[in-house]
């Protein structure tokens, strides 16, 4: 097929055209076609007809903003909850009724994974969430200081802008939050709180971060900031924790990189504990403020519990968890296994999984710092897992990790991801990937909603060696 050229499409920037929704796309957006053409039309819904400007244009497709909805299909558009959904870019499909967005999900799915050709069953429906709002238990805000009144706002980003929408209220996120934050937003003129300012170097603060377990009640709050000096840094700590006695601890972390990671290396304990606890299963975790854990905890244990189903242990396998985090998997999975092994690069990440291991008494785990793809070769040789269990970032396993476990003893792979696109990526790289050993087969993808009102899904996978 002729690849396509601006020469050839059939709508230019600035135009308004007629279109029919026919499903979602992994975006904020839903598909719509014009003459065979690719049109992505953002906040659609199924059924919608529109009138759509088209605002960018690529060679393979479009994009469009709704400027008027002629009709629309109740079963699939519904009124936000939230008053900023519009403008907001922090979820995208609140406009779509929840059992809607999970048969979207499926549909998605099935189309990512249709490269795989999949015998009947092997991918499971999407497992829904009991509790769709209030779900989050974390939250990590830039700031911003207004010009004209020198109050902090805090909030998202609209979607593909670097304009700030304050949010007070947010229907996604644990309902403490809310409160919390705004705490931080009063008290910030008393102590001299700006937002740092990237372009012209001004200001201190980057982002206000919260985090909560929601089975312990255990809050922290996390200010990150180019530097140290905050005045009466202990006044303000006593302040916002005598407002809110959830609150453990508050913590100040340094970040003096012009990169869009969040965190940086250095935190420093303003008052209270530089962690709190969350319980999963019967087991107690310590989750430090930079440290990874899933956003999600009631489909977390839904993710554990599928997980546990897979891998069908029988007690005495050795299992290879890379990129393990606080140690949830791993010590999830050590009392039903003969010996966990976790790799993570985050030094603070590993620290909480000790400290865990040592809290529950877990004595059958090992905890390596580093990179996957630094550490694997010594592990596999070293240990000789017969599982291994991949939780890597949106960006998916680097083809050597891939390859060097294709190339191992490892029997079975439970690979779980948030991200659709490197999943199939990778699964097709570990089934038909032309290593040195036989390939892998695919014998379920689970799919499970951690992230309802978003385009996201989690999925967890069983491969077993042909």
């Amino acid at each position: 097929m002729a690849k396509s050229t601006f020469q050839n499409i059939p709508v230019s920037t600035g135009e308004v055209i007629d279109l029919d929704i026919g499903s979602m796309a992994y975006d904020n957006a839903a598909v719509s076609k014009y003459k065979d053409f690719i049109v992505f039309v953002d906040r659609g819904a199924p059924g919608d007809s529109v009138k759509a400007e088209i605002t960018t244009l690529r060679p393979n497709y479009a994009r469009a903003k709704i400027t008027e909805i002629k009709e629309s299909d109740s079963e699939y558009r519904i009124e936000a909850e939230c008053k900023l959904f519009k403008v907001c870019g922090g979820c995208q499909w609140q406009h779509l009724p929840y059992k809607k967005q999970l048969e979207q999900k499926d549909l998605l799915l099935k189309n990512f994974f249709s490269k795989l050709l999949l015998p009947d069953g092997v991918l499971k429906n999407i497992i829904g969430s009991d509790t769709p709002w209030h779900y989050r238990n974390k939250v990590q805000y830039p700031v911003r200081t207004i010009e004209d009144t020198g109050r902090l706002k805090a909030g998202y980003f609209e979607w593909h802008s670097n304009d700030l929408i304050n949010i007070k209220y947010c229907p996604i996120q644990n309902n403490k939050f809310d409160s919390i934050v705004e705490t931080v937003r009063e008290l910030a003129p008393k102590y001299r709180i700006t937002a740092y300012n990237g372009k012209n170097k001004t200001g201190w603060l980057r982002h206000i971060c919260v985090r909560i377990g929601e089975n312990t009640n255990e809050a922290l709050l996390t200010l990150v900031a180019i530097n140290e000096t905050l005045s009466k840094s202990q006044d303000f700590a006593n302040e916002v924790m005598s407002k809110h006695p959830e609150l453990v601890g508050v913590s100040l972390n340094i970040n003096t990189n012009t990169t869009n990671v969040i965190y940086g290396p250095k935190t420093k304990i303003l008052k209270g504990r530089g962690y709190l606890f969350e319980k999963i299963n019967g087991l107690k975790f310590k989750i430090s403020a930079t440290s990874f854990f899933q956003v999600n905890t009631p489909q977390t244990i839904k993710l554990l519990n599928e997980m546990d189903k897979l891998i069908s242990l029988k007690g005495n396998e050795t299992i290879l968890d890379a990129y393990c985090g606080v140690g949830l998997m791993s010590l999830f999975l050590a009392g039903k296994s003969k010996q966990v092994i976790g790799i993570e690069e985050v030094r603070q990440s590993i620290d909480d999984a000790n400290f865990s291991a040592k809290e529950n008494r877990i004595k059958n785990t090992v905890f390596i710092n580093g990179k996957v793809e630094n550490k694997i070769d010594d592990i596999l040789e070293d240990y000789k897992p017969e599982i291994v269990i991949l939780d890597p970032p949106r960006a998916g396993c680097n083809k050597r990790i891939l390859e060097n476990i294709c190339n191992s003893n490892i029997k079975k792979i439970i690979y779980t991801s948030c991200n659709p696109n490197t999943l199939a990526r990778d699964l097709e790289i570990l089934c038909r990937g032309g290593f040195e050993t036989n390939p892998y087969i695919i014998k379920s993808i689970q799919p499970i909603d951690m992230f309802p009102h978003t385009y996201h899904i989690e999925c967890v996978v069983l491969l077993e060696k042909a």
